[in-house]
């Protein structure tokens, strides 16, 4: 399947859609781990996405890609197949996710912490992005942990709190299976990179491994 189709199939769905209800494509459904993940890519750095589709639309084709309750786009993460080195490069470049969509479309002040659908429902997949992606520790290999948490160690040095709160999270649920996350949360700590106390006290929270 051609990258615009798949493209236009999964970012073109009707503003107000539930992601979770939706069908693509029998076409789209039939794309291979490896395809799925070239077409991933590319989606991160598509500067046309931003033209060619709503905010709205935007929202539900990030979710349509990366939770597993919505379609099996983000298994490629782990099935694809080839050399290991594919699957790392491709959660490296999860800084696209966070650089060219989560840093411009959530822009709401965080004022308490929560998957609430604000920013068109791109918010809700910011802060929920390691609850409903299918990569965990139990099921990467060390190299693909390392390329993750490098992920979320950039994101809390972005200039947006949602990101910040996004990585926070997202290492507060691998504490537990993955000491570095600790390491780099306190590293964080002491020197922050952002004054909003709620999120400072999210920090703290979240080297436990108790968090919302």
């Amino acid at each position: 399947m051609r990258y615009v189709n798949w493209r236009d199939d999964v970012f073109g769905q009707p503003a107000g859609s539930d992601p979770v209800m939706l069908d693509l494509l029998p076409e789209t459904y039939a794309v291979t781990p490896n395809e799925n993940f070239d077409h991933v890519d590319r989606a991160l750095s598509d500067p046309e996405i931003h033209t060619l589709f709503s905010s709205e639309q935007i929202g539900i084709g990030l979710r349509l890609i990366y939770s597993i309750a919505c379609s099996n786009i983000c298994f490629c993460y782990t099935r694809a197949d080839g050399e290991a080195r594919r699957r790392v490069l491709g959660i490296q470049r999860l800084e696209g996710l966070y650089k060219n969509y989560f840093e411009r479309y959530c822009l709401a002040p965080v004022q308490d912490i929560g998957n609430d659908h604000i920013d068109s429902g791109i918010s809700y997949l910011c802060y929920m992005l390691w609850d409903i992606f299918i990569l965990r520790p139990d099921n990467a290999s060390p190299a693909m942990v390392s390329a993750a948490l490098d992920v979320m160690s950039s994101a809390m040095q972005l200039e947006n709190d949602n990101c910040i709160v996004s990585a926070i999270h997202g290492l507060g649920h691998w504490v537990t299976d993955v000491p570095h996350a600790s390491e780099i949360l306190w590293q964080w700590i002491h020197a922050p990179t952002t004054k909003n106390p709620i999120v400072l006290a999210y920090a703290e929270q979240a080297k436990t491994g108790y968090i919302l």
